[in-house]
């Protein structure tokens, strides 16, 4: 019995330890530019934050929809990959138009 006892311990424990270490992903920009700190706050997935990085840039969320990558990918396409809260992100990126897949805008 004290053996599958520890066995159960220990197979918790490495399943505690592997969500420990997915839940700690941190982003980090690669430069100092404004667009690679909008890409990473974007993946963390505050909308607040997000919101005023985007004003006191003097970008748009036009603009930062079309326009901005991240890893080479469109920041809305970034986040659905690798960040927090992807709906609401998404749909504040795209004032409402994100319906939970990538889209195409037509402007």
């Amino acid at each position: 019995m004290k053996t599958f006892t520890k066995v159960v311990m220990v197979a918790g424990l490495a399943f505690g330890a592997m969500a420990t270490a997915q839940a700690n992903t941190q982003f980090e920009a690669a430069d100092d530019a404004i667009t690679s700190e909008i890409c990473v706050i974007a993946a963390n997935g505050n909308k607040m934050n997000l919101h005023k990085a985007i004003r006191d840039s003097g970008l748009t969320r036009g603009f930062v929809e079309d326009s901005v990558t991240c890893n080479q990918l469109p920041i809305v396409e970034f986040v659905e990959q690798y960040g927090e809260n992807v709906a609401k992100i998404n749909r504040y990126i795209t004032a409402g138009d994100y319906t939970g897949t990538l889209i195409s805008r037509a402007n």
